[in-house]
């Protein structure tokens, strides 16, 4: 399965289908498959045909309509792998309509990155299906029989009649990874859409593949930062190039040209990152324009999000800038931390079967299907947490719930504690011939008790000795945060983050967040590397002399 997929198609469930001949799924949930003629690109002219599949609960009907739910599919796949959720939705009452990305399976047009002007504009016109529009769905492939209508998807009745919009249904959006940022685009572009559920997604598409401790998502003004995620920006051009095969480009030439199925920046941006190391100002403009991060102030809707405590793409922090985001904008935000995401491991029991979703033993569904029935059903569903984090110590049964600590918000969660540790310099050798395993490193003093970290612990470094012209010949310094037993047994918490140093100077790294419990007897420990697996280390060797002067670590209960 693709680590970008969100759920994966369940054996039993919907089989392939004959253009045009809706047929049958568990539990009466009838499937249609259809194709939709779209206008997208920044001055609409640019024509797109979408593939999909209409999930039609049982009893749904002009005389009992119900609400709707839109999602698409994480990079490099198809709607194909969302069959089990499209299922589940209906069997919970609601019509989904679980479509391929542009340039993905069946769908035409390159992969645009979730940009608004491009997905964003896609989507809506999915919306305006949804509420009965005609001229846009079709029964067949070579868009030649249009579809009937819809008539049995709930109307937005919000506001005053001579001020509702037209084809407007009860809407929300649900995904993950690429079918979580595709939310925030069509959000941004489309007032219909009434509330969204990104999982596991981006907030600066920069710094997810080319992130700086010492600079964060969200509100980065330039490049030259960082050290790029060498694995991931292949994957990135590799994934997205082989999803037409053959057949789509041969169908397309164009797409195959001058990037491989991909938007014509998106080549140059990743191969100047992977050379030169770290996303210049260029790339920086070029990722952050598919990122909400840039058109945060757009997104009014509720929002629910969802990211994993363990995930080498899309880590903690980029969803803490989106909800801190719009939390300052006021609008209606929750966080849930989960367990699992990108390359994140074997998933936990109770938490999330891609394959089966279930909402009375999995409890990210019942979260979920909890905020969609209060946001579009308008059900009494008591509020949950505004945050909540999976704590791995915690034994139980069934559900994950149990496992689940819980705050008023993120700020409520945990205080930052500064944490003494060994002083002194220590020398780190950064460049194309460092070595991974090789890093200097600050110990504490044993923890005399349990300690719980929900968050980002914050590093100061001093670092002396660089004197580069360009940050293409700076030193790039990689942090981490471990665990270190009484035996010497080292347990990495969280991801390591890079920062680039061109001169001497005074840094404050942000580590990526992670939720982590300490034993008495063990000592928190700081790594400084110059390089690490999966990153693109410095071209120019330096030998830097570095010294970590605090250490605070997010605590939860403020205890230590």
């Amino acid at each position: 399965m693709s680590v970008f997929a969100l759920a994966t198609l369940p054996p039993g469930t919907a089989a392939a289908a004959v253009p045009g001949d809706a047929h049958a799924a568990p539990g009466d949930v009838t499937v249609t498959p259809l194709w939709f003629d779209v206008a997208t690109g920044p001055d609409g002219a640019h024509r797109c045909t979408i593939e999909g599949d209409l999930y039609r609960p049982s009893g749904a009907s002009a005389a009992t309509p119900v609400p709707a739910i839109l999602s698409t599919n994480g990079f490099g796949t198809s709607k194909d792998v969302l069959a089990g959720t499209g299922a589940m939705l209906a069997a919970q009452g609601y019509a989904a309509l679980m479509y391929s990305g542009l340039g993905f399976g069946g769908s035409t047009c390159k992969v645009s990155l979730d940009n608004p002007e491009w997905d964003g504009r896609a989507a809506q016109q999915l919306v305006s299906f949804l509420g009965g529009a005609t001229g846009i769905a079709y029964t067949d492939p070579a868009l030649e029989v249009p579809a009937a209508p819809v008539d049995f998807i709930q109307a937005d009745q919000r506001g005053a009649p001579d001020h509702r919009l037209d084809h407007d249904p009860r809407v929300g959006m649900l995904g993950g990874s690429y079918g979580g940022a595709v939310q925030f685009a069509a959000a941004a572009t489309d007032p219909r859409i009434d509330t969204i559920v990104p999982m596991i997604t981006w907030n600066d598409l920069s710094y997810s593949l080319s992130p700086d401790g010492a600079v964060g998502p969200a509100g980065r003004s330039k490049g030259g930062t960082g050290a790029t995620k060498s694995t991931w920006a292949t994957a990135f051009a590799a994934m997205g190039g082989l999803s037409p095969g053959v057949k789509g480009y041969l169908a397309d030439p164009s797409r195959a040209l001058p990037c491989p199925n991909l938007a014509d920046a998106a080549c140059p941006a990743l191969g100047a990152s992977l050379a030169q190391g770290f996303a210049g100002a260029e790339e920086t403009a070029f990722l952050q324009s598919t990122s909400v991060a840039d058109y945060i102030d757009r997104v009014r809707v509720p929002v629910l999000l969802m990211q994993a405590q363990r995930d080498s793409l899309f880590d903690l922090q980029e969803a803490t800038a989106t909800y801190r985001g719009l939390k300052e904008r006021g609008v209606e935000v929750s966080m849930m931390w989960h367990y699992r995401g990108h390359a994140g491991g074997d998933p936990r029991p109770g938490e999330f079967d891609e394959k089966a979703p279930d909402r009375e033993t999995q409890y990210l569904v019942s979260r979920y299907m909890d905020w969609f029935d209060r946001h579009l059903k308008g059900e009494p569903v008591p509020s949950a947490p505004e945050f909540s984090w999976y704590r791995d110590w915690i034994s139980y049964t069934g559900s994950s719930e149990p496992a689940y600590g819980t705050a008023a918000s993120l700020d409520d969660a945990a205080t930052l504690i500064p944490f003494p540790i060994t002083p002194g310099a220590q020398p780190v050798h950064s460049g194309p011939d460092a070595a991974p395993p090789k890093a200097a490193t600050w110990t504490s003093e044993p923890l005399t008790g349990h300690l719980e970290q929900v968050g980002a612990p914050q590093v100061t470094l001093n670092a002396s000795g660089v004197s580069a012209a360009t940050p293409t010949d700076g030193a790039v310094l990689f942090v981490t945060v471990h665990d270190v037993a009484p035996d010497g047994t080292a347990v990495r918490v969280g991801n390591t983050v890079p920062t680039r140093v061109t001169s001497d100077t005074t840094v404050g790294v942000t580590v990526p967040g992670a939720v982590h419990r300490f034993e008495p007897g063990h000592r928190l420990q700081v790594t400084v590397a110059g390089a690490a697996e999966g990153f693109r280390s410095g071209l120019v060797p330096r030998d830097v002399s570095v010294t970590v002067t605090g250490l605070e670590l997010p605590v939860a209960g403020g205890a230590r």
